[in-house]
């Protein structure tokens, strides 16, 4: 049986299939040209960032093994004061026919297995590393990834207040995706689902991830 989350943002898909077909729409009938607004370079993106007093992260590297065949994910936390997991920080979840191709191409083969590890890039910024890179995911069942916000309590900005700029922030944060360090951000066109203080979406394939804007 899928999981709660599984159920909601399989739900959720036919809202961001909307808004993608909505702004397909406006790009066609905009004759000022491209819009490069969902590519950007690292100099020019605002990634996200975790208070100073925000708890350490319990487990800023972790692995698991994937299996075709099997449902399975892993969890980073934040660490609860004694040396333990407190609030989940994010959520990967690979389901049973998610597994597609291994980095050099080979197709997944009912019990084939991968090791996923998942790395915070910076404590300091909602920012990971996936690998290994190449990894590719099922188009019709791909990966899931779930990422919380609320250490920021609010302040996206982080500039010590919570007023009507983190309101205007939360509107247009995303889930960014940059294939290596150092090259430009794309924008993937994530849910966010603000009374939860968490982005949700759907991947393809092992790269960088960060919530921003």
């Amino acid at each position: 049986m899928r999981s709660d989350f599984t159920k909601g943002l399989l739900m959720r898909r036919a809202r961001v299939l909307s808004i993608a077909l909505a702004a397909a729409l406006a790009a066609c009938s905009d004759s000022g040209g491209p819009d490069n607004g969902g590519v950007k370079p690292p100099g020019e993106l605002t990634i996200i960032r975790l208070p100073a007093g925000s708890p350490p992260i319990w487990n800023p590297v972790d692995s698991f093994y994937a299996k075709k065949g099997e449902d399975r994910e892993l969890r980073i936390y934040f660490d609860n004061g004694v040396g333990g997991p407190g609030e989940e920080y994010l959520r990967l979840r690979v389901d049973s026919p998610s597994l597609l191709s291994y980095p050099d191409g080979t197709l997944f083969q009912v019990g084939d297995s991968v090791l996923i590890t998942v790395r915070v890039v910076d404590p300091e910024q909602i920012y990971f590393e996936f690998e290994p890179s190449g990894l590719r995911f099922n188009p019709s069942v791909p990966a899931e990834l779930k990422i919380e916000y609320a250490e920021t309590g609010g302040d996206l900005d982080d500039d010590g207040d919570v007023d009507g700029d983190d309101d205007a922030i939360e509107q247009v944060i995303d889930l960014w995706r940059q294939e290596q360090a150092g090259q430009d951000f794309v924008k993937l066109g994530a849910v966010t689902i603000e009374e939860l203080d968490e982005i949700e979406a759907d991947i393809l394939g092992f790269t960088r991830y960060a919530i921003a804007y």
